[in-house]
């Protein structure tokens, strides 16, 4: 009778795991809030909501993405931004169609490659980024390619620069350069795990992914795998401080050859907040 018992009770233990291992393969679509503080933060821009979508890889969200479009406007930003990895070499362009078309009214779109979109083998015979470009040109998104743009509010002006990825970070210094020490400067750059390197430029902002979270995230421990499938990165998704800048790091939306566990899909608002300097 008892060891019926014990077989029973270890039977449920076991199927309770199993469950809990399962939920874990669910990754919801979710939205992740950040407040970052700088005294360099212009008056016109305390506030200020910056949205950034980072590795969709033609992810479906509903009907025509209906439903990542709904969170990125229920967000309210003043600007979107896109990290790279939007189209691969997996898919057609039709979902990045929708979410591009979808947001072009929303608020002004700012854009970097990351390595999917130089893919030149897969299914489709590469990546459809020359499609891609024109979408961007079709929908007022700039393509920030190892370049800067001001970005101006009432007056006041802040700098958004872009690293391709086919500039490490090792160029960066010969393709962008350091940040403006006078003015409020955001760097799109696919990549977080050369975050160590792109600190010491001073950009106040870093918008990363790439990683797409470790992947697999462990309780405590975080992600498990790096973006070349190392174990536990450094980044993997975040905010992180080091040197001269702050890198927010994004675990991204789409799929990797290892299924995402206990790692929600996720959109990125960042709320740029003044500090007054006493």
């Amino acid at each position: 009778m008892k060891s019926h018992k014990k077989k029973r009770i270890g039977l449920k233990i076991f199927l309770l795991i199993l469950i809990l291992l399962s939920l874990g393969f669910v990754s919801p679509l979710k939205l992740t809030t950040y407040d970052l503080h700088s005294s360099t933060i212009p008056d016109d821009f305390d506030g200020y909501r910056i949205v950034q979508i980072s590795d969709f890889h033609c992810k479906e969200f509903g009907e025509k993405e209906s439903a990542l479009i709904s969170l990125v406007k229920e967000a309210k930003p003043d600007l979107i931004v896109f990290t790279g990895d939007i189209v691969d070499e997996e898919h057609t362009i039709e979902n990045a169609e929708y979410l591009i078309e979808g947001l072009k009214d929303e608020a002004p779109m700012y854009y970097v490659t990351g390595n999917h979109e130089y893919y030149t083998n897969g299914p489709l015979g590469g990546a459809p980024y020359e499609a891609f470009k024109e979408l961007c040109e079709d929908n007022d998104v700039i393509i920030l390619d190892n370049e800067t743009r001001t970005i101006e509010k009432d007056g006041a002006k802040i700098l958004i620069s872009g690293l391709d990825w086919r500039n490490t970070s090792a160029n960066l210094k010969n393709v962008l350069g350091y940040a403006d020490a006078g003015l409020f400067n955001i760097l799109l750059c696919h990549d977080a795990s050369k975050f160590n390197f792109i600190s010491e430029y001073g950009y106040d902002i870093v918008f990363t992914g790439h990683i797409h979270g470790g992947l697999v995230r462990l309780p405590v421990k975080g992600g498990l795998f790096g973006s070349d499938y190392s174990f536990f990165p450094k980044y993997d998704r975040g905010v992180y401080s080091e040197k001269n800048s702050t890198m927010v790091c994004s675990a991204g939306l789409g799929d990797a050859r290892v299924p995402r566990w206990n790692n929600p899909r996720e959109v990125v608002l960042v709320k740029l907040h003044k500090d007054k300097i006493l």
